[in-house]
């Protein structure tokens, strides 16, 4: 029976496994693929990499990825932070309402939101462009940064905030020089979170980038009109990497464990 249970339990984590990473590879494969087209196996090469890289589209939109990323990243750390300290000191009704609005905004389809703000820009005469892609991330994906910091602030200990009243400090001091040191795993786990959604982000691009704001995933829609090619597997695995590089410094400066108990914790 227990022999049975074993290979069920290999069988079924090795199932998980290829659904999880088999179309990774497959990325990874064919961008070295010598063949563009992915029709065959034409050998190994680095051409298309070096291709994606030379070409003027692909620099201007992973600039223009990055940049919004960051701004997003940036405000949504703020704002989740202010936010889910403005919340812990509410009470009753009051503290309940406005996490059920935070909940929404991460309920709600990212179509929902954008379609929205789409409409109000149109209403007011505001031109489009990354400023209003920019508004609409921060908007939707602030709301999981804040989740991931109130989950560590309701683990937070009282007594510190209360010694630190006992010693006359002033509210702004406590949450300057005690809350905020110790929630800054959780924030720059928010904050990478945001950045990671925002540079995965295809809806507010689409609705309110403008012709300014063609990011990496509009790059790559526009190139697989014509066929999936190794070219465009090259850019999956240079964004790939880049991610990973990102979520490598970060757990360098706060650490492994810090980043994967804020993750749970938020989720």
């Amino acid at each position: 029976m227990k022999l049975r249970q074993h290979w069920f339990s290999a069988v079924m984590s090795a199932v998980v496994f290829v659904f999880l990473f088999l179309p990774i590879i497959v990325v990874f494969k064919d961008a070295f693929n010598a063949n563009k087209t992915l029709l065959t196996w034409g050998g190994a090469t680095f051409t298309w990499f070096g291709e994606a890289l030379s070409s003027e589209r692909f620099r201007s939109a992973f600039l223009t990825s990055i940049g919004i990323a960051v701004v997003v990243m940036l405000l949504s750390m703020v704002l989740a932070s202010l936010g889910a300290i403005g919340m812990s000191k509410m009470s009753g009704k009051a503290k309940g309402a406005y996490d059920s609005l935070v909940f929404l905004r991460i309920t709600l389809p990212e179509i929902v939101i954008v379609v929205g703000l789409f409409v109000v820009a149109r209403m007011l005469g505001f031109k489009l462009g990354p400023a209003w892609v920019v508004i609409a991330q921060t908007l939707i994906y602030s709301a999981y940064a804040f989740v991931t910091i109130s989950a560590r602030l309701t683990n937070i200990s009282g007594l510190y905030e209360k010694a630190a009243q006992d010693l006359g400090a002033s509210q702004a001091r406590i949450v300057w020089t005690i809350t905020l040191p110790l929630l800054a795993p959780s924030i720059f786990v928010g904050g990478l979170l945001a950045f990671t959604f925002s540079l995965d982000s295809v809806v507010a691009p689409t609705f309110l980038g403008g012709p300014s704001a063609e990011t990496i995933p509009l790059l790559i829609m526009g190139m697989i009109k014509k066929g999936v090619s190794a070219e465009v597997n090259a850019i999956g695995v240079i964004m790939s990497v880049f991610n990973f590089l990102v979520l490598l410094i970060v757990v360098k400066f706060i650490g492994i464990k810090q980043v994967a108990g804020s993750a749970v914790k938020g989720s």
